[in-house]
């Protein structure tokens, strides 16, 4: 009950920090995505795998200050290729006509995202083994080996605080599914917990969006990656359920925009103890034994849904006591 009191205290402080600009006292902070305005583009990555990864397409750029992209788009399973099949657009659009499109605003340093699963799935059922994916990625987000002590501290899940902070708002939502198949779109952030000196990893999610409703937390397993998923509830990332982009028994959409404040590290604490409830790793592990190495944030959609969002400011500030 006081680490949940201490919790909210400190959330207060960081959002009269953030918005005043006011320092934290009795804390120090390091952000750890590069790139949080998406100001340097995007790398373009292909479905196919090659050593389980994508390949590197393409720089989808908008600027003129010959900085590489720190974020790529992947797009698993989606139909055609967001490079290769790409048709003419403005320089802050790229899209391959009417299926997958990204386009960067510069007067919000936002990034809107669409993915029409429907002309993925044609309007036939969704099978159990096809999910349209389309994802902003930053991986990796350090070189954690070469990192200072000091500097490990922060990317390391036993930080005081590791706190998520984004906008985002839905600006469109289609529902044709067919009722015969699995039908679920979602918008999710990962965040990859990689293990310091051994293999060790967990998705560790936060739900955003759902069509289907509010979400609880869910430790399960991945049959894709065969690792193991945790995923934050709804009425954790929002505050509150009627806060959140499912109101009134539907998707949210809308031109408001929705910030998400959450601090992460009570969440991955819960996870690290479900990890050893279940014996995952067949030893005991802690907060200590993993780092933020990873991110993604976007679209899985499983049916016939066209689905825009839009996120903006998407950060993750890890702070530790002075």
């Amino acid at each position: 009950m006081i680490d949940k009191i201490l919790s909210v205290i400190f959330l207060l402080f960081l959002w009269v920090s953030n918005t005043f600009g006011l320092p934290l006292n009795g804390y120090e902070s390091q952000v750890l995505f590069k790139d949080a305005a998406f100001e340097n583009g995007f790398a373009v990555i292909s479905q196919q795998t090659v050593n389980n990864a994508g390949v590197a397409l393409g720089d989808f750029v908008y600027g003129d200050n010959e900085i590489l992209p720190s974020w790529m788009i992947a797009q698993w399973n989606s139909g055609p290729c967001l490079w290769s099949d790409r048709t003419d657009s403005d320089k802050y659009t790229i899209t391959d006509g009417h299926t997958k499109t990204v386009t960067y605003n510069a007067d919000e340093n936002s990034v809107s995202m669409r993915l029409n699963a429907a002309n993925v799935y044609k309007g036939e059922a969704a099978g159990a083994d096809n999910w349209p994916h389309l994802l902003l990625e930053q991986s990796p987000v350090c070189d954690y080996d070469s990192l200072s002590d000091d500097e490990k501290a922060f990317y390391n899940c036993s930080a005081d605080r590791i706190v998520l902070s984004l906008d985002i708002r839905i600006t469109d939502f289609k529902d044709t599914t067919n009722t015969d198949g699995i039908n679920a779109a979602q918008y999710l952030a990962y965040f990859y917990l990689n293990g310091v000196t051994h293999k060790e990893f967990i998705w560790f999610g936060v739900n955003l969006f759902d069509d289907r409703g509010y979400q609880d937390t869910y430790w399960a397993l991945d049959k894709a990656s065969q690792k193991m998923i945790y995923c934050v509830s709804t009425k954790d990332t929002f505050g509150g359920k009627n806060k959140s982009l499912f109101r009134n028994g539907a998707p949210y959409v809308t031109d408001e925009w929705v910030h998400i404040e959450l601090d992460l590290a009570p969440h991955i604490a819960k996870a690290i103890k479900e990890a050893n409830k279940a014996n995952t790793f067949g030893y005991e592990v802690n907060e200590d034994d993993f780092y933020i190495g990873g991110t993604n944030i976007g679209f899985e959609i499983h049916g016939n849904y066209d689905c825009t969002v839009e996120i903006k400011d998407f950060q993750i500030t890890s702070y530790n006591r002075k």
